[in-house]
């Protein structure tokens, strides 16, 4: 990661992924960009000045000037990808009102998700603990989304000196026209083999971890006690056909931990 590049604009989410960013940015020993986009339809010019001025000393505050700042106008989610190239990192707040152009943060984010060419960290607003758990989480289900997840989160492990832990989540969703439905053995038995064959394939050590249950509950529960979940943005499990998008999605609005999305491949 080159550049970690911050959406801010002011709100309380906003501040939490600033300060997050902070300290993504010192481990890669990477260049923080804080990055405020401007509605097209905007308030009177005076207004707009000392909302921007109100936002930089919250910039400051927050990083004690170790960031950059730019200020462009448009729709926030394209002018944030825009901004993107495959090398960075965008960080985003996860919910809130922007007091800047009063757009949900949450769409934001979504949009930027789908949009952004490199991976996106959606912060959430809540408080963390003073210590790290020492857990770092990657969604893993074979698909080439997944696997980027994989190295993503082998580098963020190994940065923080946290443990790898490769989950995939088993779950059947019956259409009623099945002959022989798999049971709950049968299920983790294929789902230890999907992990470690694609750990073995992908020379990544992680504890892997194989839990039942819907992949979006699954593993939002097990953030909870996690430094950073990371997992791919696009991709269908084999096993049950769920469209992973929406689970990435679903992590995203709901973990308790940053959860950082990998670009689809």
């Amino acid at each position: 990661m080159e550049r970690i590049i911050v959406g801010f604009d002011g709100s309380q989410g906003a501040a939490a992924a600033l300060g997050w960013a902070l300290g993504q940015a010192r481990l890669h020993h990477a260049d923080l960009l804080v990055w405020t986009v401007l509605p097209e339809q905007t308030a009177a010019a005076t207004e707009n000045a000392v909302v921007l001025d109100d936002l930089r000393r919250t910039v400051r505050d927050i990083t004690h000037s170790a960031a950059e700042m730019r200020v462009t106008r448009g729709h926030p989610a394209a002018e944030l990808a825009a901004a993107c190239t495959d090398t960075d990192l965008l960080v985003l707040g996860s919910r809130g009102r922007s007091p800047l152009t009063g757009l949900l943060l949450g769409s934001v984010s979504r949009g930027c998700l789908h949009q952004a060419p490199c991976p996106v960290t959606i912060v959430p607003d809540r408080p963390r603990p003073a210590r790290p758990y020492g857990r770092v989480i990657v969604a893993l289900d074979g698909s080439p989304s997944s696997r980027l997840a994989v190295r993503l989160a082998a580098e963020e492990a190994a940065l923080r000196g946290a443990e790898l832990h490769a989950v995939h989540a088993v779950y059947w969703d019956p259409l009623g026209a099945e002959l022989l439905a798999p049971d709950a053995g049968d299920l983790v038995a294929w789902g230890e083999r999907l992990l470690a064959g694609e750990l073995a394939e992908l020379q990544v050590q992680a504890r892997p971890v194989v839990v039942p249950g819907h992949p979006a509950e699954a593993l939002t529960r097990l953030g909870a006690q996690a430094d950073l979940l990371v997992m791919g943005r696009r991709g269908r499990s084999r096993l049950t056909g769920i469209l992973l998008g929406s689970t990435s999605d679903y992590c995203a609005q709901h973990a308790l931990c940053p959860v950082m999305v990998a670009p689809a491949t």
